[in-house]
């Protein structure tokens, strides 16, 4: 099949149903027409007549507009039931409620025998790793011709980011020209080969981007790029409902998207795995990988790159036959192992980016001509016939390589020096549970251990450790998930250089010679933390502890119902009659009787239901005298009120980071959030706030008015927190009274006082085409940091038990200086704080004399400075209680350190 032809010559008719709206005839020349379908296929293609066309079904042109997603939806349904070369598979359900789904295609014949091909396929992968676990006894010759013999999975993945619509368009057609074609090749293919077609991996996104730009232009589109058709508002649609970059998700798997995709994936596990996108330079060309070759993940295997270099040499002549330009080794990566394209590499598949520059609306005039939608749609369909033309032409060498990948897997974790990584996270199960929630997503293997084990300066035990054994089929994976890396080949990253699993979730990680005595965890098994209350008949109040990563919500849930709480500034000591147990800093404390709306009964089942709900353990105690600690009516115990937090969103806030807490407020905490744009902010709207969230919100591009109104709320005792880059331009208001901390690039003055570089010795000394790197080498582009707490300090309550560190991911090149007033500081970067990333030396020793956190106060109000966002991409659990801590403890932080609140009268001196 090396000359296999997906296309003949198409639509001599093409049958409409009566029924069908009629798309209105142009009203002049300068009224643009779209394409017959024809003009996809070039090569031409024989497709039945009775087929349903996406203009029989929806009754106007294709590509005349941009495809709602349940139009996306009707159509492929309609397909999928007349032909029988295809089955729907739904596979989740997006945030905004609507169905992501594939579509198997195979022959008829295999359709009807498709689990069973899925089971023989999955079997003979179990095998190979099976093989590789006892050694081999020389079966691989045998279970790669066996592997040969079966269809192929080919995974075809489109339109990740909403607004880069010409990948889903395209995989629209591609799924009419599988299930229509006649031509006698195209059915000997799909007999050797099943097809997952997912037309679109982000329906919310889609809807967004579809909805603005079928809106904003006429039945004569403009070409200009300005024009309101091609510039969509804030957010955009390239992200999911909450604003997530979901083509950074497949490794954190924070989504139902993403979660059922996994799912789906782990399912199949497919040879090829496509992931279809747009630029929006509007004047660049086609990309498609291998991409730059210095920027490959060091542990994707050499044949996957070999065999993506040999499936591109079909996507160059694809292209060459329709006369459009390309690319393929420059501009982008293939390292960040969370991408759509990278992913599959370190399990087996080969997995291949395309990027088609984007019209971004029906078409728009750039340096290469006018680019118009349905442009850009084939160059998508050409590359999606060519992958599938090489991958029946490849066939043989996928099979063998996604055969070898499994047992070379558990081959390579049987020779590694490591035998086992054991990970704890002391005081809080919940964030161990999470963790193996996403190692069971990830088709990774754990362990429970059977008895105490001390490794690494730490004490694991059964109750707060888990194993991952090495020898694991997708190894690879295993490994680019817990190790760090500090050394790089190019300092230039589309995206992170480091994203070190254990470090996000907060875990204490140590790497053991020899697998120690642990039980088998078979996935769907790992429960969750059960919460319980322990109280006496009568208790006199409640202790809730802080650790957990559930305790946000509870305490949310404790405001929500109006319960007066407290958090304990001293440790509280209790006596053998209520546990016996030291509560540290943080600890929530509900008395019984100053309670006004819930007695005693009502008030011991909202306890309950939260130690439930949360799965945390909840503690009712008899007495008020502490054992050795402060007692529960002690002036040291700071009253909680509910907080009331506005969040600023709109043009010059990130989206991404802006999402990431509306979304740990929604979906993690169950939280209320009011957000607003900075056009609306006045005292009369801040006013009905007790805190203020600025996230990677440039503080100086606000309304005068907003800035005036926010420095006055905060002086009468406003709680602003500024997150990620809006530290930079907040630190400058005098009002604050923040300083940075610049690296030293050796950089000389210039006469009104800017940093320029030094000019180098000689006028070769820096050629022209070294410039981006040597300004990438001074950016940080998602590190992993380490920083020492105070556990004592309400920023950093809830962090007593976690381990000596707190590890913190960060971008960018704004540095904190420590704090010379009263309000100590909460974290300090350690002396060796680079955990895993690039970072150069100036950068690294600028974090030294920095502080990741800090608080000032503005008169009765303070501001809260977190340099990085604690919150990052939904999955750092590790930090995100500094965000929780900002919010709810922020405004107790006292300017004559811990213990008892200031007090104005001083009644109670002698």
């Amino acid at each position: 099949m090396s000359s296999l032809r997906f296309v003949r010559p198409v639509f001599a008719a093409v049958a409409l149903a009566c029924s069908a709206p009629v798309y209105p005839a142009p009203l002049s020349a300068s009224e643009p027409e779209v394409p017959d379908l024809d003009y996809y296929f070039p090569g031409g293609a024989d497709h039945d007549p009775e087929a349903p066309t996406p203009q029989s079904v929806l009754g106007w042109p294709f590509a005349a507009w941009h495809l709602h997603h349940h139009e996306l939806v009707a159509y492929l349904h309609a397909l999928a039931d007349w032909s029988d070369r295809i089955a729907v598979i739904d596979y989740a359900r997006s945030h905004g409620r609507r169905p992501l789904f594939a579509l198997a295609i195979t022959s008829p014949a295999n359709q009807t025998k498709l689990e069973e091909i899925r089971l023989a396929h999955l079997a003979r992968l179990e095998a190979a790793a099976s093989d590789g676990a006892e050694g081999g006894d020389g079966a691989e010759t045998k279970d790669v011709e066996a592997a040969s013999a079966d269809p192929l999975v080919l995974w075809m993945g489109y339109g990740v980011h909403g607004n880069e619509p010409s990948a889903s368009q395209a995989g629209v057609l591609l799924a009419y020209h599988l299930a229509a074609s006649r031509d006698a090749e195209v059915a000997e293919f799909l007999e050797n080969a099943v097809v997952l077609l997912d037309p679109c991996l982000n329906p919310d996104g889609m809807e967004r981007f579809a909805s603005w730009t079928n809106a904003h232009r006429g039945r004569i589109p403009s070409v200009h790029r300005s024009d309101r058709e091609h510039r969509e508002a804030w957010p955009s649609g390239r992200s999911n409902y909450y604003w997530f970059d979901l083509n950074r998700d497949w490794l954190p798997a924070v989504h139902p998207e993403s979660q059922g995709r996994l799912r789906l994936y782990g399912q199949w596990m497919p040879h090829v795995v496509t992931d279809y996108h747009e630029m929006g330079n509007v004047n660049r060309t086609y990309f498609f990988q291998p991409g730059i070759p210095e920027m490959v993940h060091p542990l994707t295997p050499e044949e996957n790159q070999k065999l993506t270099g040999l499936i591109a040499r079909r996507h160059s002549k694809a292209l060459d036959a329709i006369g459009s330009l390309y690319y393929s080794r420059e501009s982008f990566d293939d390292f960040y192992i969370g991408k759509g394209s990278t992913y599959p590499d370190l399990c087996g598949s080969v997995g291949i980016l395309f990027e088609q520059a984007s019209s971004r609306g029906f078409h728009q005039d750039t340096e290469h001509g006018r680019l118009t939608f349905p442009f850009t749609i084939r160059n998508q369909v050409a590359t999606s016939l060519s992958t599938l033309a090489a991958a029946a032409e490849l066939r043989s060498e996928l099979s063998a390589h996604l055969v070898g990948f499994q047992r070379e897997g558990v081959e390579r974790g049987a020779a590694s020096p490591v035998q086992a990584h054991l990970l704890s996270a002391p005081g809080d199960p919940q964030r161990l549970h999470a963790f193996r929630q996403l190692l069971d997503r990830h088709g990774i293997r754990h362990a429970a251990l059977r008895e105490p084990l001390a490794a690494g300066g730490h004490r694991f035990t059964p109750a707060n450790s888990l194993v991952v054994p090495a020898r694991q089929a997708r190894q690879p994976l295993l490994t680019a998930m817990l190790e760090t890396r500090t050394e790089f080949v190019s300092p230039i990253f589309y995206d992170v250089s480091a994203w070190h699993l254990p470090s996000a979730f907060g875990l204490i990680q140590a790497d053991l010679p020899d697998m120690p005595d642990a039980e088998p965890v078979e996935a769907g098994d790992v429960v969750p933390p059960i919460g319980r209350l322990d109280a006496p008949e009568s208790p006199v109040a409640y202790l809730l502890p802080w650790e957990p990563l559930s305790a946000p919500a509870a305490l949310w849930r404790l405001c929500e119902e109006g319960v007066r709480t407290w958090v304990a500034q001293r440790p509280i000591a209790t006596g053998e009659e209520d546990g016996k147990a030291r509560w540290p800093h943080g600890t929530l404390v509900v008395p019984v009787s100053v309670q006004e709306k819930q007695g005693p009964g009502d008030l011991r089942r909202l306890m309950e239901e939260i130690a439930a709900e949360h799965g945390i353990r909840v503690r009712g105690v008899g007495t008020g005298l502490g054992i050795g600690g402060i007692d529960l009516g002690s002036p040291s115990l700071a009253p909680v009120p509910a907080p009331r937090v506005l969040l600023l969103v709109g043009s010059g806030v990130s989206s991404a980071v802006a999402g990431d807490i509306w979304h740990h407020f929604d979906q993690v905490w169950g939280a209320p959030l009011t957000m607003a744009e900075p056009s609306q902010v006045n005292g009369s709207l801040l006013a009905g706030f007790t805190t203020l969230l600025l996230a990677d919100a440039t503080f100086s591009g606000l309304p005068a008015a907003a800035r005036s109104a926010i420095e006055s709320w905060v002086s009468r005792g406003g709680c602003l927190v500024a997150i990620g880059s809006s530290v930079s331009s907040l630190a400058s208001q005098k009002w604050v009274g923040a300083d940075l901390v610049k690296a030293d690039f050796g950089e000389e003055k210039t006469k009104d006082g800017k940093a320029v570089e030094k000019a180098p010795a000689r006028p070769d000394a820096m050629p022209y085409d070294e410039v981006a790197q040597r300004s990438a080498q001074r950016r940080l582009n998602g590190i992993v940091v380490h920083a020492w707490f105070d556990a004592t300090h309400p920023l950093a309550y809830g962090y007593s038990k976690h381990g000596p560190h707190i590890a913190l991911i960060r971008s960018g090149t704004t540095f904190l200086k420590p704090s010379a007033g009263s309000l100590a500081d909460p974290l300090r970067y350690t002396d060796d704080p680079l955990v895993s990333g690039f970072a150069a030396p100036e950068n690294v020793e600028a974090l030294k004399s920095s502080v990741p956190v800090l608080v000032k106060a503005s008169g009765s109000g303070r501001v809260v400075f977190l340099s990085e966002n604690p919150v990052f991409r939904g999955h750092w659990h590790g930090s995100s209680k500094l965000l929780a801590n900002a919010i709810f403890f922020g405004p107790i932080v006292s300017p004559s350190g811990g213990g008892e609140e200031d007090d104005d009268d001083h009644d109670d001196h002698d």
